[in-house]
């Protein structure tokens, strides 16, 4: 496997809770992890072996990562097939190793202004060549399943394996929730959340804006924000400005930690995601998981994710996201049905089940045989 990184928040606990579940579940085979810098992702068991590139003196001045430096590990290791938890992997790898690659979404190609031209750029240099090249894609989802279609990616080359969440994201006491989080953040106690970095993928404007159409309604829940901040987010800021809001109508906590994400959303009121794509939303499934309402966008994978447990909307439209927010706050009927709904969908999702996928793709590619299996469908 290639392991990407800690700055990549939602790739790295993918990869992460996979690596967790293989180590688990694989009593058998070796795997070698690359990475250019160590990484915190304790590899106990004697089968797995670490291979950082900072670290190895036979790099070579000057050697890339991702290219000439891993390209020289993995021809050492002798691989029997290679995993990229990316959708990248170093040009010039044996034509007989077969080759996975990772891809998570088409967001550079779909919505190529909401990344920085150098990212859309390395993307479009070298996503596209990546995913022809290699022998098998791992997706997160059936709608980029579908959007890799539309490049002329056959669907027997793709298998879907959904993530899912940690066992700590469970229904807890809303009022002690709440309290905690008010306490430790100094928060309101009537709050409702919503979660990820702060860039214009997100789509936080028309999120303020809804929240400014609800403030004229008598509203009482602050928004709470939680994520580290992105690139190109001074008009996300801007639009509290312009919307009129306080820090008392919406707040801004940064990076929460992981051990405090189930209480922020216990003690939601509801869970909002407004976000215009994403190649599936782990948000969605940690707060159905914990019993938190949702309304979120129609948009991109959202609706496979949440299916019927969640009230979905227009990405584009305030006025729509303030009706559904207001409906779900207030109507305790609703929230009872979507509440059990939601903890049914999120129990759908196994990082087991996920791990055993990935599984079944190695080994079936390592022994030189055909995959027949098209993925997970929870």
């Amino acid at each position: 496997p290639l392991c990407g990184g800690g700055g990549y928040a939602g790739i790295y606990r993918f990869v992460a809770n996979l690596f967790r579940e293989l180590l688990r579940i694989d009593t058998s085979n070796e795997y070698y992890v690359y990475t250019k810098d160590d990484f915190a992702f304790p590899v106990l068991n004697p089968r797995w072996r670490k291979r950082i590139l900072s670290h190895d003196p036979n790099r070579g001045l000057g050697s890339r990562w991702g290219q000439t430096g891993l390209k020289y590990m993995i021809s050492r290791d002798e691989l029997d097939v290679f995993w990229s938890t990316f959708h990248f992997f170093p040009f010039g790898l044996p034509a007989s190793l077969p080759k996975v690659v990772t891809v998570y979404d088409l967001g550079w190609r779909r919505h190529p202004g909401t990344m920085t031209v150098r990212n859309y750029l390395t993307h479009r240099l070298l996503a596209n060549s990546c995913t022809f090249k290699a022998d098998h894609i791992i997706t997160i989802s059936e709608f980029t399943a579908a959007e890799l279609q539309t490049l002329g990616i056959a669907r027997a080359k793709v298998s879907v394996t959904y993530p899912a969440s940690e066992a700590a994201y469970k229904p807890s006491d809303q009022t002690q929730a709440a309290r905690y989080i008010a306490h430790k953040y100094g928060t309101s106690e009537d709050y409702i959340c919503t979660v990820g970095t702060i860039e214009p993928r997100k789509n936080l404007v028309t999120l303020l804006r809804a929240i400014s159409i609800l403030k004229k309604r008598s509203w009482t829940f602050q928004l709470l924000v939680a994520g580290a901040s992105g690139w190109k987010n001074s008009g996300i800021y801007e639009a509290v400005r312009k919307c009129g809001l306080t820090e008392a109508d919406v707040l801004f906590l940064g990076y929460v930690p992981e051990s405090d994400m189930p209480a922020l959303y216990c003690g939601a009121r509801l869970f909002v995601f407004p976000s215009l794509y994403e190649g599936f939303g782990i948000p969605l499934v940690e707060a159905m998981a914990c019993g938190t309402p949702v309304v979120a966008s129609n948009s991109s994978s959202l609706p496979e994710v949440v299916q019927d447990a969640a009230v979905l909307v227009s990405p584009r439209s305030s006025e729509e996201f303030a009706d559904a927010m207001s409906r779900v706050a207030h109507d305790l009927e609703l929230r009872s049905s979507m509440i059990a709904k939601g903890l049914g969908r999120a129990g759908s999702f196994n990082w087991e089940s996920s791990a055993r996928e990935v599984l079944n793709v190695l080994t079936t590619l390592a022994r030189g045989q055909e995959l027949t299996s098209q993925g997970l469908r929870p």
